[in-house]
This record gives C-alpha cells, structure tokens and sequence, in this order.
C-alpha cells in the first residue's frame, strides 16, 4: 500500500502529464474579423427614439446610455426629425433579493438583476425583439450600479441594430511531423499573414499531402476576402483528410459572404 506522501507524489506526476496533454494538443487559435449585418434593415441616419417604460434612476440611465451608445456607433442619430423608429424597453422587472444572516454586506433588501423586454418598432410595425436580464452590481452601502446594467443593456441591443465588425477565431492543431504547420499558424495569429502563408507553403513543401496546411492557407485566403481561392484550399484539405472542421470551413466562407454583402448594403443606405 502506498504511503502519503508517495502517493501525493503519483497525484503530482499524473497531473503534470495531463496538464502537458491537455496544453501541448490545444490548436493554435487564429483570429479574423468579420461584419455582421444588423438584425433589422433600417437606413442610416434613421432617427431612434427611445421609451424607456420605467422610473427613476433605471429610466435615466436607460436614456443616457442609449444616446451615448448610438452616437458611438454613428449609425443612428438620436436628435432631429425625420423617419424614425422607437425602442421600446417595456416589461421591466427588478429582482430584489433579501439579504441571509449570513449576508455581512446587506443590511436591507436589494436589487441583483433587472429583467426587460426591448422592441423596435417603425412604421407601426415592430420588427425587433429581444429579452434582457443584466446583473445589477451593489457596492458596500447597497447603491446600485444602474449606470452599468445600462451600458450592458444599451451594448447588447445596439449590436443587434448596428451592422458591426465582429472578432472570431479558427483553430489550427499542430502536427509534430510538420512544425511549419503550427509555425504558420502562430505567425497568422500575430498578424503576419505573409509569413503565415511561406510557412504553410513550406509545410506542403515538406509533406504535400499535409490537410491542415491547406487549412492554413485558406484561413489566409478567407482574411484577404478572397473567398474563391479559401474554398479550394479548405476543398484540398478535405480531400486530403475528410474532418468536419474543413467542411465547416466550406460552409462558413459561403454564410460569411452573405452576412457581408448584406451588412455592406446596410452601412451604404441612408435615408
């Protein structure tokens, strides 16, 4: 039987091995940037006016963070006349919660999370919904941070109205036969998409038959918005070795072109 200490020492040595696994198989993550259309086709310049169905401090920090959130974006305007549309945040519900005998902090009840419905609504039609639920902060002298639940709910509702550039990441597994592979990768991942692109040349240089080589060089592709030459390349890489993620990929080059084409149409309308 082991003593404590030698077993304290196997406990020590299997977790250093599964800790070296798990670090050593992660796919180096190359990261893109993408446009994502809004969720509504309203034209730029569109006026929007803002309802905020509530009182007090929640109701005005409701209106300031929305004004400050459209005028950042530049998409919308708040002031002037014209076509417009109303957000509607409507059904609000703040949930206080009762402070335990354990609870040091509170002394009488708070609030831990506001609860709303937003609706826009043009011409007399609503077009756009969506149900919030922000956690509301609470410093030492229960005050709540009604400014921060509002930039959150200000933030996730404007990302739906404002066609937006949008950051995502693609994984790339290393191949211990073949280090340029990841070498391309990583050079991908701090922006060097040149040198990302000799590296991956030089992988299939090496190994012509290299799938995540191909992979690499049509994340590169996908970068450079030349959608064509990325689907080859995530084609080759399948054929190589058919794995879902190329085929993902596939998919991913023909929905990314849609999602642009429609969120560049959107940023050139006006009203």
């Amino acid at each position: 039987m082991l003593s404590f200490q030698e077993m304290r020492h196997l406990v020590k040595s299997v977790a250093c091995i599964v800790v070296a696994w798990v670090f050593g198989s992660c796919a180096t993550q190359v990261y893109l940037n993408r446009w994502e259309p809004a969720q509504v086709d309203l034209p730029r310049g569109l006026v929007l006016h803002i309802d905020a169905e509530t009182r007090g401090p929640l109701r005005r920090e409701l209106h300031r963070a929305f004004a400050q959130q459209i005028s950042a974006d530049g998409y919308y305007t708040v002031d002037g006349g014209g076509p417009c549309a109303h957000v509607r945040l409507h059904r609000v519900h703040v949930n206080m919660v009762e402070p335990s005998g354990e609870d040091k902090h509170h002394r009488r009840p708070y609030p831990n999370r506001v609860e709303l419905t937003a609706d826009v609504v043009c011409n007399h039609q609503r077009i756009y919904r969506r149900e919030l639920s922000e956690y509301i902060s609470c410093d030492y002298e229960d005050r709540p941070d009604w400014e921060g639940a509002a930039e959150d709910i200000a933030a996730d509702v404007m990302r739906d109205l404002t066609p937006h550039l949008a950051r995502y990441s693609m994984g790339v597994d290393a191949v211990d036969e073949n280090p340029a592979v990841d070498q391309a990768a990583q050079a991908c991942a701090a922006g060097n998409w040149e040198q990302g692109r000799q590296l991956a040349h030089a992988a299939l240089q090496q190994n012509p038959n290299e799938a995540e080589a191909c992979y690499v060089l049509g994340i590169i592709e996908r970068n450079a918005r030349n959608y064509a030459e990325s689907d080859s390349w995530f084609r080759k890489a399948y054929q190589l070795k058919p794995e879902s993620k190329y085929t993902s990929a596939i998919r991913g080059n023909a929905a990314q072109q849609a999602a642009e084409q429609r969120a560049y149409s959107q940023l050139n309308s006006s009203i």
